[in-house]
């Protein structure tokens, strides 16, 4: 039986006014034909079609691989490679890889994580890009220009409006210019460069932010002609909450950090969860995770220019241990999965599960809803993706022992009632 979702409408409202209800289909699907694959990221396009990466494990280290579904998912072509030195992917917690499509549907663009061959203890942000319709992968470059063998991952991407192409990632090669040598696990700095040519070329890289939690992947938004990207800060004391810079100059240059909201959680180490951003219409909403005042939560706020926000408010209500928000935009639509685990069930020690709701333009929230619980191992690092007519996908890695992890896919349809 399909489970529903129903999204808020006004009792303010004397005549009576639609419903919209997402239905979620029983059970999900894998995207490796059951091998071993995990991180799966969908994303969607007009002509039907969903488009998907994953990765899974080669001779040597990772491999990450590209599926097309011209029929929503009832089948799916032969994976195809897209990094072109085998086994170089490097895909650990946030540090996964991402998969972005042009505003006109016509160009794709993977980035992801390598390791550095002739130095372990150093890495690389790679990417490719490839054609929507019929794809083959460019050999893949490097975008960190630091000729010194540092750590650079935790990789966010976005592409603007314009088609402008944006990268940026947590980078070890100012390590040494924190402003207080107290931070536990240190702290790194974010840097970006951008592409105005399609992924052809990469401008130089600029460094944004200091003083940066150095596993919290970096995510960019846009709003109002602005490019808006986010990543949690470390400051004295080992606090560690989300900021933002924004561009109007698209990337040249960048604001001082704007803090999302003065949580003041304090940890020492960083706690590998990174904020989120979506936009709808003006806004653009924050979602993001925190354990401020021993109270873990999901949360979200909105900015119409990427600097000033309305107050959090919880997401992740009737749930205990929730971490990893992730939100897409469609439509008008935003959904944000995260997993957690039922705050009801055996004394809060139940199985981890995946949750869904939406946010609406007037920060309205649907009720929450589990759609993902593990038949084996555990579900971890959900994902969504917003397509036409209310076609919703969620995505996320479950794990099963001896046999791998498996890239699962559940898809669900809206409605208006």
């Amino acid at each position: 039986m399909k489970t529903a979702i129903v999204l808020s409408a006004s009792l303010l409202l004397a005549a009576p006014v639609p419903v919209a209800t997402v239905s979620f289909e029983k059970e999900p699907q894998t995207l490796h034909g059951g091998k071993a694959a995990k991180s799966p990221k969908v994303i969607t396009r007009r002509a039907q079609g969903l488009l998907a990466i994953y990765t899974a494990p080669a001779e040597r280290g990772a491999d990450l691989y590209f599926v097309t579904s011209n029929d929503l998912g009832e089948s799916w072509s032969e994976p195809q490679r897209v990094n072109n030195i085998p086994g170089e992917v490097s895909d650990h917690g946030e540090n996964s890889a991402q998969l972005f499509l042009s505003p006109d549907e016509m160009t794709l663009y993977a980035f992801w994580n390598s390791r550095d061959p002739k130095n372990p203890a150093a890495s690389h942000v790679r990417f490719s890009k490839g054609g929507a319709m019929m794809t083959t992968w460019t050999p893949a470059v490097t975008l960190d220009d630091d000729p010194a063998p540092n750590s650079h991952g935790f990789q966010g991407a976005g592409v603007a409006p314009d088609g402008t192409v944006y990268a940026a990632w947590l980078d070890g090669r100012d390590k040494d210019q924190a402003k207080t040598g107290d931070y536990t696990a240190g702290a790194s700095s974010v840097y970006l460069t951008r592409s105005t040519d399609g992924g052809k070329t990469w401008s130089k890289n600029i460094a944004i932010a200091r003083d940066v939690c150095p596993c919290c992947r970096v995510s960019f938004g846009f709003t109002g002609g602005r490019v808006v990207a986010s990543w949690r800060g470390v400051v004295t004391g080992d606090f560690r909450d989300i900021y933002t810079a924004t561009s109007s100059a698209r990337g040249q240059t960048w604001s001082k950090p704007a803090l999302v909201s003065r949580d003041g959680w304090k940890i020492k180490g960083c706690p590998h969860v990174g904020a989120s951003m979506a936009a709808s219409g003006d806004k653009l909403f924050v979602v993001w995770y925190t354990e401020a005042n021993g109270r873990p939560g999901i949360y979200f706020a909105s900015t119409t220019n990427g600097t000033a926000f309305t107050a959090k408010r919880l997401l992740s209500e009737g749930t205990v241990d929730p971490t990893h928000p992730y939100v897409s935009a469609a439509e008008g639509r935003l959904g944000v999965a995260f997993q957690a685990r039922d705050a009801r069930e055996k004394d809060s020690w139940g199985k981890m599960s995946i949750y869904y709701r939406e946010l609406m333009a007037d920060g309205a929230v649907s009720p929450l809803l589990k759609v993902g619980v593990p038949k084996e191992g555990a579900v971890t690092y959900p994902s969504t993706a917003l397509g036409m007519s209310g076609r919703t996908f969620v995505a996320w890695t479950e794990s099963h022992g001896e046999k791998g992890p498996r890239a699962l896919l559940l898809r669900g349809r809206q409605s208006v009632r």
